[in-house]
């Protein structure tokens, strides 16, 4: 009896080992271990924006693609095709450490740089007098949007490897790269995008330890180029979006029929909106809504209120994205997150200044919500960078 007695309580130790082996399924597993490793709310408040998108661009762009294309679901699909590219984007820089990549900064430059200036042969396609597209097959890509993404990399490189070159005469590098992006954007013409670029590589330099003076003489540069314009180029396209903003009523029909229109939108919403789907100046009055001017029919649909709530998810994700920057563990994960954060607060402050009024009109995506894809795979892209550079941060 007493060896079957031994025998028992040994097999019973056996399986109680083989018990303990068993994995226990907690917090750190399946979805809870993206919470532990990332900043969840970057990845849940990009997804909010982008859901949010796909709503509008199907509901502002509806009678725009019925009319032209018999079909009321071709921006909707194209849409969806592009977040679900832009998900495998974001999934591939969330895992792909940024150390690798940032390593190669001269190449994004020199990409940036010669697809940029394939834009002048007859790759390039103009649209209503703007040369700012390739077309590849049924895809239309916009090589100054990733052009953004690119000089936030180039620059972060450029400074984390050797920071003291912003304070050195190596600093004129950066620039001369700036003023050749900026040469090529302006002549597609793309003002704004080429504010953001510059704005971009002067915030990660400024941010580094840059000299305050150039900061001086970039907005006295800005400026003196504005007097330029209005002085010496009064029949000029720029010298008629410079002054169509401040009463864009005075010429209606013309110049100012864009943003005329938008505003008529704004003030068709009122405090809460006609409703989901119920804008009137989408309805063939204002050109192209799902692109630059979707807030105006966010703002005809869902009201000041509506816009209140959007606009305060931006400020919690620039907010985000300002805290896993200034958390960052090395010098080269904070340039990257003080870039991405210049872009995205930048982005929205222009698209807002642009459909209200209150700037020159000028192209410019609203982040996650306007239609197109190369835009939002920028983003997309530079939210993985985030959640990647958060994830460095929580190690």
């Amino acid at each position: 009896m007493g060896v079957i007695s031994r025998k028992k309580q040994s097999n019973s130790g056996k399986k109680e080992k083989k018990i303990r082996r068993t994995p226990k399924w907690n917090v750190d597993s399946m979805l809870g271990s993206l919470a532990v490793k990332y900043d969840a709310s970057v990845a849940l408040i990009s997804g909010i924006l982008i859901a949010f998108g796909i709503v509008m661009v199907f509901s502002a762009g509806y009678y725009t693609t019925t009319n032209f294309f018999n079909d009321p679901y071709y921006y909707l699909r194209r849409q969806l095709a592009w977040v679900a590219l832009g998900i495998g984007v974001m999934a591939l820089f969330t895992r792909w450490d940024y150390h690798k990549y940032a390593k190669y900064y001269w190449v994004f430059a020199v990409v940036s740089i010669g697809a940029l200036a394939l834009l002048f042969t007859p790759l390039g396609v103009t649209v209503n007098f703007a040369t700012r597209w390739f077309q590849l097959g049924p895809l239309r890509i916009t090589p100054s949007e990733f052009s953004k993404l690119a000089m936030i990399i180039f620059t972060a490189g450029y400074v984390a490897e050797r920071p003291r070159r912003v304070r050195t005469i190596y600093v004129f590098v950066l620039f001369g790269v700036m003023i050749v992006h900026l040469g090529l954007i302006i002549k597609q013409p793309n003002l704004s995008t080429a504010i953001v670029i510059a704005a971009i590589m002067i915030g990660i330099m400024y941010v580094a330890g840059m000299w305050n003076g150039w900061l001086v003489l970039a907005a006295l540069a800005l400026i003196g180029g504005l007097i330029f314009i209005l002085m010496f180029y009064p029949d000029s396209h720029w010298y008629a979006r410079m002054t169509n903003f401040i009463d864009p009523f005075k010429d209606a029909q013309g110049e100012g029929y864009q943003v005329s229109q938008g505003l008529i939108a704004l003030g068709n919403g009122g405090l809460f909106g006609l409703g989901p789907g119920k804008s009137i100046t989408k309805n063939l009055y204002l050109p192209e809504p799902q692109n630059d001017f979707i807030l105006a029919i966010i703002g005809e649909e869902l009201g000041f209120v509506g816009l209140v709530v959007l606009l305060s998810v931006y400020l919690l994700l620039i907010y985000r994205c300002f805290v896993i920057t200034v958390h960052a563990k090395d010098k080269l994960g904070f340039y990257l997150g003080a870039g991405i954060t210049v872009m995205m607060a930048l982005q929205v402050i222009l698209n807002v200044a642009v459909v209200t009024a209150s700037m020159p009109a000028t192209g410019i995506t609203l982040p996650f919500v306007s239609y197109g894809g190369t835009s939002l795979l920028v983003f997309m892209a530079s939210m993985g960078i985030m959640l990647n550079i958060s994830k460095k941060n929580r190690g």
